[in-house]
């Protein structure tokens, strides 16, 4: 086994284990059991739970803004949808979602190390900010109505969809009808 190879294992393993367990209930000892590797080769990659959490954070947190990239020539308008519906919670498409990752971590905030607390914050923060850059953008191009305040608007769509994760996460057959919704009522068909 490739030394890459065994990274990205440990970062998938653990990033699966961390979205379904939450990060206080896996070990390192559950992260190399579920890859069958031992325990001491997890120290030849990370220093530590905490580091290898932060790394795959920050994986994910630049798969979120990767998301909000312009595709082609689709509007800004088209970008919001396309962003939300990609993060939406799926059923359909088991396995690491970044947004789940993310929300599981932050509903365990005062049980992770502030390092990790600070990282989510700020992660969400640029997110936001983001986003609320692009709702601006579409008001402009007056594919949203003018009349909201696009950091209010980003703030509610991002809250209500990490609730909706939570919530999709609690119970699989939930479905975030009232978030799309939402996002045909401000962001349009």
């Amino acid at each position: 086994m490739g030394a890459p190879n065994v990274r990205e294992k440990l970062f998938g393993s653990a990033a699966a284990l961390f979205q379904r367990f939450g990060y206080v209930h896996v070990s390192i000892r559950d992260i190399t059991s579920s890859i069958d590797i031992p325990k001491g080769t997890f120290y030849n990659h990370f220093k530590s739970k905490e580091a290898l959490a932060s790394a795959i954070l920050s994986q994910h947190f630049d798969a979120i803004m990767k998301a909000l990239g312009k595709n082609g020539s689709e509007t800004t308008g088209a970008r919001l949808r396309r962003h939300f519906e990609s993060i939406a919670p799926s059923a359909r498409e088991p396995g690491v979602s970044p947004l789940q990752l993310i929300s599981t971590l932050a509903a365990e905030r005062p049980a992770l190390p502030s390092a990790l607390v600070l990282q989510i914050a700020e992660g969400v923060r640029l997110w936001n900010a983001k986003v609320a850059a692009l709702i601006s953008l579409a008001q402009e191009e007056r594919q949203i109505a003018a009349e909201q305040d696009p950091d209010l608007l980003a703030a509610l769509f991002i809250n209500c969809w990490h609730g909706a994760t939570i919530r999709s996460k609690c119970d699989p057959s939930a479905q975030c009808d009232c978030l799309r919704f939402a996002l045909d009522r401000v962001v349009g068909a």
